[in-house]
């Protein structure tokens, strides 16, 4: 193994081939200008271009350092704006919380104060829904009894429907043109008198506290008026629950109930009574409202309607009229075999007190004995259930009950009121 010596001047070892020379132990080590340790300007050059580099470097590194303060300075900023936001929002909340509890706290309480206070209104038009005629023909005894019938009724009704309430009260109003009405009744023999009607509501009147039949008077229409009033009221009083209305199929309450359609919170909150059957226009509106029945309470037809007796309806008109002879009609011919007396007809029976009134006027006329009365003569009525004013002619009086643009429909046709508005048919006469 060869060995070199350190310290030899021609020692050359190839690392150390660029370093000082070290053998010189009297000079100093001297490097000419503009010569590198690479061995020239290409060397210088690359340091020039690696010095850029770095400054380059530097220059990025700087930037870059002032971009990460930007974000950081914007970021603890918006972190500054959600801290913020998030205070208030948690403030809100716990306000809005404070206030919903407060709130619930109140509904709680109104709710208990309406609940305690509920009731159920039970509005009736008399003048169409009629109570029976088993209950009617009892007077005062007959009221208390439709009172308690009622209120079974709607108690049965809040058990089913109402659950949430207890123990609501009744209100039940009923109004009717009670003269007109018993009027009807009367004729209609339902009951025996006039008075029967005044018992019966005093009867009823007097048997529940909250229990009202009022008279709505002659007016006309004011029945439905005041039924009209009353259901809006009740249908937003916040203590009434439930509105139970028998009314009838006249278009005032077919338009009352066309425009509660609109406001859709409400329908559930009313019920029709069905014990008298819907005509088209209330049926038609039938299926968006409840309906119920009052078992017997009210009648399940309209005053006027009786049932068909067994030998015809035709039969029956024409028992109360007289028996008319046919007439001959006028000829020329004098071999006429007719009779010389003409027989009863209508235009005979109306004409006999005008005829009977100018023969007593007329002078030298002979006057039967039954016209000698020195009491002034009276005309009555020829036929029974034919009413007639004092000069003999007939007057047709027209059910209240039978609504009135009807009645002025058959009018411009000039037709009999009583022919045709009661849906009676009497046979032609020849």
């Amino acid at each position: 193994m060869a060995r070199f010596d350190p310290f030899s001047p021609t020692f050359d070892h190839p690392l150390l081939n660029s370093s000082p020379d070290y053998g010189s132990r009297n000079g100093s080590f001297v490097r000419p200008i503009g010569v590198g340790l690479g061995g020239g300007l290409d060397s210088q050059l690359s340091f020039r271009e690696r010095n850029k580099r770095l400054r380059s470097l530097e220059d990025e590194k700087n930037q870059l350092i002032e971009d990460l303060l930007y974000q950081l300075e914007n970021t603890q900023n918006q972190l500054d704006r959600l801290q913020l936001d998030n205070s208030r929002e948690s403030q809100y909340s716990r306000d809005a919380q404070l206030r919903e509890s407060a709130l619930q706290e109140q509904l709680v309480q109104v709710k208990t104060i309406m609940d305690r206070n509920s009731y159920i209104a039970v509005l009736i038009d008399a003048d169409v829904v009629v109570f029976t005629k088993e209950l009617l023909s009892k007077g005062e005894k007959g009221g208390k009894e439709a009172a308690n019938n009622i209120f079974t009724s709607v108690s049965a009704f809040a058990a089913d429907h109402l659950h949430h309430l207890e123990t609501p009260k009744i209100v039940v109003r009923i109004y009717a043109n009670t003269k007109s009405l018993s009027e009807t009744l009367t004729k209609l023999k339902i009951i025996e008198r006039p008075a029967a009607l005044d018992e019966f509501v005093r009867g009823l009147n007097s048997a529940r506290l909250l229990f009202d039949f009022v008279d709505a008077g002659p007016r006309p229409y004011a029945t439905k008026e005041k039924l009209s009033e009353q259901f809006k009221t009740n249908l937003y009083d916040c203590h009434c629950h439930q509105v139970l209305l028998g009314c009838s199929s006249d278009s005032h309450y077919a338009t009352l109930l066309q425009e509660t359609l609109k406001d859709c919170s409400v329908l559930d909150h009313i019920t029709l009574l069905e014990d008298l059957p819907f005509e088209k226009e209330v049926a038609m509106l039938k299926e968006n409202f409840k309906t119920t029945k009052f078992d017997n309470v009210f009648r399940t037809t309209k005053l006027g309607l009786l049932p068909t007796p067994s030998k015809g309806p035709l039969q029956a008109v024409t028992a109360t009229l007289p028996a008319l002879s046919r007439v001959e009609s006028n000829t020329t011919n004098g071999t006429s075999s007719g009779p010389s007396t003409p027989g009863m007809t209508w235009a005979t029976m109306t004409a006999q007190p005008a005829i009977a009134a100018s023969k007593a006027n007329t002078p030298g006329a002979t006057t039967p004995t039954s016209m000698k009365s020195p009491e002034p003569v009276v005309s009555k009525a020829v036929t029974k259930g034919i009413d007639r004013n004092r000069h003999g002619q007939r007057i047709d009086k027209v059910d209240s009950s039978i609504p009135n643009h009807e009645i002025q429909r058959i009018k411009k046709l000039k037709l009999c009121n009583i022919y045709y508005l009661q849906d009676l048919k009497i046979l032609a006469m020849e």
